[in-house]
């Protein structure tokens, strides 16, 4: 019996020796576990081009090729060492107006950008297919944000949270955007069906806008019905449809918003042209009952990031202004 015990632990000796094995202990294990940990990155990312994108550690060196983007990094508390410029200064936040600027979103300078050496760089879809090669060649990350509807806006901050290791502190910026808005909706009467229109108006059209746009989707959380819903968009603008006086007077809205950019002069002359010189346009609910409203542009074109919730009481507020007084 004691022979039998003894050849069979000189067995097991002779199988660990033959191939290295050791025995299953805490020591081991430990080891075992720092080697994993040291090979897992510091963030896996799926930006909003559903690319997964690999972060190996925190970015140190970050350059921003998007203006409106500027107002996530900030907000979240975090820096970068390139940024673009614009010609709205209110999307530049204070603490990177002495930033290195890489010129504006449709003339980025890729010399400044591959100069600065960044680790990271946070870039919309035209831009990332535009520079796509040249990031590559320079071994370069791209994160693609490319934010439109408050849904889009919250994923963004999420993206921008996560990249910096400020995870937690973007979740509070979601949510407080989420109260905030969610406030402003309790205030309007909850059986309105008010159906609303949007136009876009520019020196040498006009069209309508869909739930895809930043009015629209500002219109849909109010819950208001826009009569444009269903309508074909136009090749190469998801959110714009083509504008008709004959369907706008079948649908006849409670409520007109519009929305322009460039010179004033030009686009009341072509709104003029198109809308309120024909006859139909007086007789519309709308205009009878003085329900015209001009959004601003810095709401409701430009990408308005965290001040979505104003834009939404800012909409609110024209249609229902007796509940926020």
């Amino acid at each position: 019996m004691r022979k039998l015990i003894f050849y069979s632990v000189m067995t097991c000796m002779l199988v660990f020796s033959a191939f290295g094995c050791k025995p299953d202990n805490a020591a081991t294990n430990a080891g075992n576990k720092q080697t994993q940990t040291a090979a897992v990155s510091f963030a896996e990312i799926t930006d909003a081009e559903n690319r997964k994108v690999t972060l190996p550690k925190k970015p140190e060196r970050v350059v921003v090729m998007v203006p409106s983007i500027l107002k996530y990094v900030d907000a979240v508390g975090g820096t970068v060492v390139g940024r673009p410029s614009s010609t709205h200064e209110s999307e530049i936040p204070a603490s990177m107006k002495n930033v290195e600027d890489v010129g504006h979103v449709f003339n980025i300078n890729m010399e400044k950008v591959v100069g600065l050496k960044p680790d990271l760089v946070f870039i919309n879809a035209q831009l990332y297919q535009k520079f796509i090669k040249m990031l590559e060649t320079n071994n370069i990350n791209a994160i693609v944000l490319q934010p439109k509807t408050i849904e889009d806006t919250k994923k963004a901050i999420g993206i921008v949270g996560k990249a910096y290791g400020k995870a937690a502190e973007a979740e509070k910026l979601a949510k407080e955007m989420d109260a905030k808005i969610a406030s402003t909706v309790a205030k309007i009467p909850k059986d309105q069906k008010k159906k609303i229109v949007i136009l876009h108006a520019t020196p040498s059209t006009v069209t309508v806008e869909l739930e895809n746009s930043i009015a629209g989707n500002v219109a849909q959380k109010l819950g208001f019905i826009n009569v444009a819903q269903g309508s074909t968009a136009i090749q190469g603008k998801p959110e714009k449809a083509p504008y008709s006086i004959e369907v706008l007077v079948e649908k006849d809205p409670d409520i007109i918003f519009i929305t322009s950019m460039g010179a004033k002069d030009k686009i009341e002359k072509r709104l003029k042209a198109d809308v309120q010189g024909n006859p139909a346009y007086a007789a519309l609910t709308a205009v009878k009952n003085n329900k015209v409203f001009i959004l601003p542009e810095e709401l409701f074109l430009l990408t308005p990031g965290l001040r979505y919730p104003e834009a939404v009481e800012y909409m609110a507020k024209d249609v229902f202004p007796e509940t926020f007084k």
